[in-house]
């Protein structure tokens, strides 16, 4: 059974990017634009890891993340924090609010993907 990857980010083209890097046959993934449909996605799909910007119109994804944490249900889920956010301060608040890592924007496509796969590992 694939793993479940909700990419949660206001801009499509990080959803087409990292949709397109992931394995179909390894990965079930699903895309959202905003943090309420995100708690929805969460809510029905359960998915084993939220691929979460930080900066979002309403809620934002420090929010997110701490709703995702802080609910018996859904704590387990694993959260990986993709931000433009890339000062110490940020990093360290997205660790401390309970995000499993933290990559800075721009990336490079290969070191996420194998980010996404060593997060995966220690859930599965």
């Amino acid at each position: 059974m694939p793993a479940k990857i909700l990419i949660v980010d206001d801009d499509p083209t990080i959803h087409k990017l990292i949709t397109r890097m992931l394995t179909p046959d390894l990965y079930e993934v699903k895309s959202v634009y905003d943090a309420s449909s995100a708690l929805e996605a969460i809510r029905e799909s359960r998915p084993d890891l939220v691929i979460l910007d930080l900066m979002m119109p309403h809620i934002s994804g420090i929010e997110v993340c701490q709703q995702i944490k802080m609910n018996p249900e859904t704590k387990d889920i694993m959260v990986l924090i993709l931000s433009a956010k890339d000062g110490q301060d940020d990093r360290i608040k997205g660790l401390e609010i309970g995000a499993d890592d933290y990559i800075a924007k721009p990336f490079h496509i290969n070191s996420l993907v194998r980010k996404i796969e060593y997060t995966l590992s220690k859930k599965l």
